[in-house]
């Protein structure tokens, strides 16, 4: 007799798998989403002023998110300005996988 019927385990351990799979595709792709340009400033511990674009017009929620992590300064299309966040947050932001790209805020004549 077993502790778990072999369906249960074998339910468990493709879950597993496809839990540590999603994960493992959010941790090696979220550098890519943060742009080379912003990358020295993260180094800093200085907070920066981000621009994340969004594959699609942001909704409530997205910007509801990122507050979390900053202050949400307005909406350019599908890219939202984020103020003041830190480094480490710039990562855990790209790793959201509608994220399409993190930069640095365009200037004030850009």
């Amino acid at each position: 007799m077993t502790l778990l019927p072999r369906r249960t385990v074998v339910f468990l351990v493709l879950a597993l798998a496809g839990w540590l799979g999603w994960e493992a595709f959010l941790r090696l792709s979220a550098p890519g989403r943060i742009d080379a340009g912003l990358r020295p400033a993260l180094a800093d511990p200085a907070p920066v002023h981000v621009a994340v674009t969004l594959p699609f017009p942001p909704e409530d929620f997205h910007i509801r998110l990122f507050q979390r992590y900053g202050v949400v300064s307005g909406v350019r299309g599908t890219t939202v300005l984020v103020n003041r966040v830190s480094g480490g947050d710039v990562h855990r932001l790209a790793r959201h996988y509608w994220v399409r790209r993190i930069a640095p805020q365009p200037g004030p004549g850009g």
